[in-house]
């Protein structure tokens, strides 16, 4: 299989996420039982595959533990806790362009966190992308955003995009000893651990009430955007490198619209067009013609 076949894959998988993630609560299932759910049927997955490396990786695990524990409940709990919370009150399109900001958050959280230095082109990239974020979340009205009227679903998503760019940064502080299966096993357990007091305080729906496609939903959660999508992922960045996967991140709103307006019915309204102008525009500065300078200079 063509090496850029697993960057896409990832890409196509974790945009069904939003869309299944969309109809799932629009069904009337809660946010808590779908990530609890997916998360559960993941570990149940991958355990059989990753225990040895688990058992002989335990000591590595014992002496990392508080840094991994923070990565589980970052990356595994809230990210998508909070992503299907913000499905439940806003639109797939509004969810995943305010996460394709998530490149220019990233720089944000390693200034802020590892005092790395941005450099001009990326500040005006970073100011360029939040004010299309601005944008879609005050849909485009100078009235809603003096107000602070946004949507809580919107609010929601940026929560998660902020848990998700804090762990993109820390993890290149992952022990570098685990292998990638028992370092994802091992998180996906934490984050399980961590909403299952949630699932069992907040969840509301009855496991019998689930209809076939509500399996189904949470099914292809479980397998394919969560262990499918990683196992991709890390084999194509071994393959084409991080910096060249990177750029396929750009590919999640193109797909994730593209499916909502198919299956969801969902439209582009001009602020919408606005944003995401805004929003790649910012990341171009930010990342590509940051690199050329770089590169030149």
């Amino acid at each position: 299989m063509p090496a850029f076949i697993y960057l896409l894959l990832p890409i196509f998988f974790w945009s069904g996420n939003y869309i299944l993630g969309r109809l799932t609560v629009s069904n009337g299932i809660d946010p808590f039982s779908i990530s609890f759910l997916r998360w559960s049927l993941a570990c149940l997955i991958i355990l059989p595959f990753a225990y040895k490396k688990l058992w002989r990786e335990r000591s590595i695990i014992a002496k990392n533990w508080p840094l991994l524990v923070l990565f589980g409940w970052l990356g595994i709990c809230n990210y998508n806790l909070f992503l299907y919370i913000g499905l439940s009150t806003t639109t797939v399109t509004n969810a995943v362009l305010l996460n394709s900001i998530m490149p220019v958050m990233i720089l944000i959280t390693a200034r802020l966190l590892l005092g790395n230095k941005t450099s001009w082109l990326q500040n005006t990239g970073i100011l360029i992308s939040t004010l299309g974020a601005i944008t879609i979340v005050s849909r485009g009205s100078l009235e809603t955003f003096l107000h602070l009227s946004f949507s809580q679903g919107d609010l929601w998503i940026i929560t998660a995009a902020i848990s998700w760019a804090i762990y993109s940064v820390l993890i290149a502080k992952r022990p570098k000893e685990m292998s990638l299966i028992g370092f994802f096993a091992c998180t996906a357990i934490i984050g399980t651990l961590f909403q299952a007091p949630l699932f069992f305080l907040f969840g509301h729906s009855q496991l019998t009430d689930f209809t076939v496609s509500n399996w189904g939903a949470i099914i292809y959660m479980g397998l394919f955007a969560s262990i499918g999508a990683f196992l991709c992922w890390n084999t194509g960045v071994q393959k084409l490198g991080a910096a060249t996967a990177g750029h396929f991140i750009h590919l999640l709103p193109v797909f994730s619209i593209g499916l909502s307006v198919i299956f969801l019915g969902e439209q582009l309204l001009s602020f919408h067009y606005v944003g995401i102008t805004l929003i790649f525009s910012g990341i171009f500065v930010a990342t590509i013609l940051n690199k050329k300078k770089l590169r030149t200079a």
